[in-house]
């Protein structure tokens, strides 16, 4: 079987491997893998740059759709020919997210992910693809799309009529504008592309842009929005992070998704205090709010936004396509 591995050297440590076809145990199944969508966070991992590499490479990324194409025993929910796409962790069925079960995320700390011709994976971790969705939309769901979810409604409990802040043009904040145009939310997107600033206006209903290398940004947001804004999904982090406590309005929520610009960030806490702000981190979410996300998409026909599609030889140049961050929305790697 033919896979794509990643030792924490960096990039040029993603090797085409081969390795011995996985078979399914008790509660599994046998997927023929058809499409692998990117996270800034595969990137990491392949820098060595999220959390222990450990001692092996593992196979790369984290976010699949595909086919059964065998199923072990006990598995009643599932049978060959099905379409699936994965949760992010291999055990996170509801609730809060319990220590022992940060250790099933997959693609990362020593746990193989899905950049595989072949992947076996627990059956309760799996939803079928959405009704009329191709496999590489489908792949998009399981990190960008659960997170911004996550973030904006799950937690962010954005209502009707409020403010999002939301950084760059990446799958996430995408993603989230989507969302906040079904919902009737009003967007903001940090972006220093006029280019991509017509873009999200124009397809994805973005109400106003703003330049994040200009100062004053979050008091051009306070202005935009008459005081601030509600919700923030900040995959950014760092510097960013504390501009974006700037440009909240009282009672906002802050969900820090990220670290695009860095892991410190020197912060107002008076200013916390005093406008009673909320802030949670975000490390997507679980198998049920993952069918909850997945409904919402067939129900509003909600259609990720794909930028660019590379063959799964290609995938070493699908890396750095991402890493050079031209794209707006997903990258996705397809395979035969």
């Amino acid at each position: 079987m033919k896979c794509f591995t990643v030792d924490g050297s960096g990039l040029d440590g993603l090797k085409l491997s081969d390795r011995p076809a996985p078979l399914p145990g008790r509660g599994e199944v046998l997927v023929d893998v058809r499409a692998v969508s990117l996270n800034f966070r595969d990137l990491m991992v392949a820098k060595g740059q999220y959390g222990p590499a450990g001692d092996d490479p593992i196979i790369a990324a984290s976010d699949m759709a595909g086919v059964v194409a065998a199923v072990g025993d006990g598995v009643t929910t599932l049978v060959p020919g099905d379409r699936v796409v994965n949760s992010p962790f291999r055990f996170w069925p509801a609730g809060q997210l319990e220590p022992e079960w940060t250790r099933t995320f997959v693609g990362g700390a020593g746990v193989d992910g899905v950049l595989a011709e072949q992947i076996a994976y627990p059956d309760h971790a799996l939803l079928p693809v959405p009704a009329n969705y191709s496999f590489a939309e489908a792949s998009t769901l399981t990190i960008a799309g659960l997170t911004a979810w996550s973030g904006l409604i799950t937690h962010g409990r954005a209502r009707t009529g409020e403010w999002v802040l939301l950084h760059g043009t990446g799958g996430v904040s995408i993603f989230a504008a989507q969302l906040a145009q079904a919902f009737g939310i009003h967007a903001i997107v940090t972006t220093a592309s006029a280019e991509k600033a017509a873009i999200v206006k124009e397809s994805y209903g973005v109400a106003h842009t703003v330049n994040y290398r200009d100062d004053d940004w979050p008091e051009q947001v306070k202005a935009l929005t008459g005081g601030g804004v509600n919700v923030v999904l900040d995959v950014a982090g760092g510097k960013t992070f504390a501009n974006s406590l700037q440009a909240c309005a009282s009672d906002a929520r802050i969900l820090l998704i990220g670290v695009l610009d860095g892991v410190e960030a020197t912060i107002d806490t008076v200013g916390i205090i005093m406008r009673r702000l909320s802030v949670q981190g975000i490390m997507m979410e679980s198998m049920q709010e993952f069918r909850n996300f997945v409904r919402a998409c067939e129900t509003l026909d909600l259609r990720p936004c794909i930028n660019r599609k590379f063959g799964f030889l290609e995938s070493p140049t699908a890396y750095r396509y991402l890493e050079s961050q031209k794209h707006i929305g997903k990258v996705v790697i397809e395979l035969d």
